[in-house]
């Protein structure tokens, strides 16, 4: 590991002066080294482990060239300007991390994707970007207090307490405790200046948007490793960089002009907010572009607020599919129950209608032995008492008409529990059918309940989407306004 040093080249540096002339010659795309002493090679560069890397040519010629020897390393391969990003953390060493932030409390900074090589305490963060800054912004955008920097453009002094669930806390002495979301409402949150940024130290260009700012690197085959906070051995991949410089660190705002101009050259207005002369007639081209942009984006804002309109009606339509839905679960389940209490009570009529049954048989079998007894009686009496024998005879008659309304009986019984067997059997098909019926109706209401919770999910970023849109609209209707006024205070100015 090993800062810059401010001696002469070494003598191992000598053969990449004999070596400029062939490497100059490789192909555009090539990776491009710049020594201290202001010479320039071209070729492919490859790390090596400790404080080297080399450099080779399309011929196969190789320069070792040490890292107190290195001005910069550009690894763009003629790709198209870097540029910081628009979101990310500012780190008190100066360091732009652009990665998303989840949370943040008294103590840690802590990212979407953090692994164990990177922890970001709150003291050594400067501040924290979630929009993309305007041009406008820079001018009221200050690090010496601490708050919350809003889309409107106003900042809310305060402790910022933390950051969790994608929503800022505030402690003001003026205002109280204030939440404020990170998507549509923060631009930014400053907890305090950078510090130490003037001072001469590497920076790493990553091609996600990041710079980081470290006092000295080791090289390592695969690419940099960084240590010393907020970095713990933090390997960056040669597929992750795009340059590499020794240099005083560049204040943040001016990268973030470079953005703004380059993504931006037909808006002269974010040269003008940062304080350069701007012409009259680059004022009335930005005015007359300006005018186009804000039709551009009403438009963009009315279809956001149609959008938005559409899926409020999309979840309104679903949430009353999803209560009709409900509702038919509840009535076909009553219809279920209210048909299984009609066969349950079949089946007490059923089991009634059995022990009638068995009742009457004992009956009938009663009214048998009976005549059997009377027969019998019958039997012992003399054919010569014939006054006896029509008693005896009258008697078994009776017994046996007796066990045939008995037989009867039963026969009435288990046709009644035959009836109610039936009954039963199609009382069950209808509790089945009814069942079926139910079973159906509830994956309905499930589909239809994920519907709504789906059509609910996409209203939050329609709604969003149309606040971005609004935001959007109304800047450029300031920017507009803005523009008219510059442009007739120039004219004001020149009337004088």
């Amino acid at each position: 590991m090993t800062g810059k040093q401010t001696a002469p080249l070494i003598p191992k540096t000598v053969p990449v002066l004999l070596l400029v002339a062939g490497l100059a010659l490789v192909r555009a795309e090539a990776d491009v080294v710049t020594a201290a002493g202001g010479e320039s090679l071209q070729g492919t560069v490859t790390f090596r482990e400790g404080d080297a890397l080399e450099m080779a040519s399309e011929s196969g010629e190789k320069v070792r060239i040490s890292l107190a020897d290195l001005a910069s390393v550009d690894l763009t391969s003629g790709d198209q300007q870097w540029l910081i990003s628009g979101t990310g953390v500012l780190t008190a060493n100066g360091s732009f991390l652009a990665w998303p932030v989840v949370k943040m409390d008294k103590k840690v900074v802590t990212f979407a994707d953090q692994g164990g090589s990177l922890l970001l305490t709150r003291q050594n963060t400067a501040a924290l970007f979630f929009q993309t800054l305007r041009s406008r912004d820079a001018e009221a955008l200050r690090f010496d207090r601490e708050g919350v920097f809003l889309r409107g453009g106003d900042f809310m002094e305060g402790v910022v307490s933390g950051l969790e669930e994608g929503q800022v806390t505030v402690e003001s002495l003026l205002l109280g405790r204030k939440t404020f979301s990170v998507l549509t409402e923060v631009v930014a949150v400053v907890l305090r200046p950078p510090v130490a940024v003037e001072l001469e130290g590497w920076s790493l260009l990553l091609a996600d948007g990041s710079r980081l700012r470290s006092r000295k690197i080791a090289l390592a085959g695969e690419g940099v490793v960084l240590n010393g906070s907020p970095y713990r051995n933090h390997r960056i991949t040669k597929d992750q960089l795009r340059e590499i410089r020794w240099e005083i660190g560049q204040p943040l705002l001016e990268m973030f002009r470079e953005r703004w101009l380059a993504l931006e050259p037909e808006r002269p207005l974010a040269a003008a907010a940062l304080g350069e002369d701007v012409s009259e007639e680059e004022l009335t081209e930005a005015l007359v572009a300006i005018v186009e942009e804000r039709a551009k984006q009403e438009t963009a804002r009315n279809t956001a607020k149609a959008e938005w309109i559409r899926s409020q009606q999309i979840v309104s339509r679903q949430k009353a599919m999803a209560a009709r839905g409900a509702a038919n679960v509840v009535r076909l389940e009553g219809q279920v129950q209210d048909k299984a209490r009609r066969v349950e009570q079949d089946q007490k009529m059923a089991l009634q209608a059995g022990e009638d049954i068995r009742r009457k048989i004992e009956m009938v079998e009663e009214a048998t032995t009976k005549v059997e007894e009377l027969k019998q009686r019958l039997a012992v009496i003399p054919r010569e008492d014939a006054d006896r024998r029509r008693g005896w005879e009258q008697q078994v008659r009776n017994a046996e008409r007796q066990k045939q309304n008995a037989e009867r009986i039963v026969h009435q019984a288990r046709a009644i529990q035959r009836r109610y067997e039936t009954r039963i059997k199609s009382g069950q098909r209808l509790v089945d059918m009814a069942e079926a019926r139910v079973i159906k109706a509830r994956e309905q209401k499930e589909e239809e309940d994920f519907a709504h919770r789906k059509a609910e999910e996409a209203l939050g970023p329609a709604k969003t989407s149309y606040d971005r849109a609004s935001a959007d609209f109304m800047e450029v209707v300031e920017e507009s306004r803005r523009i008219e006024f510059l442009v007739q205070q120039r004219k004001n100015n020149e009337g004088k």
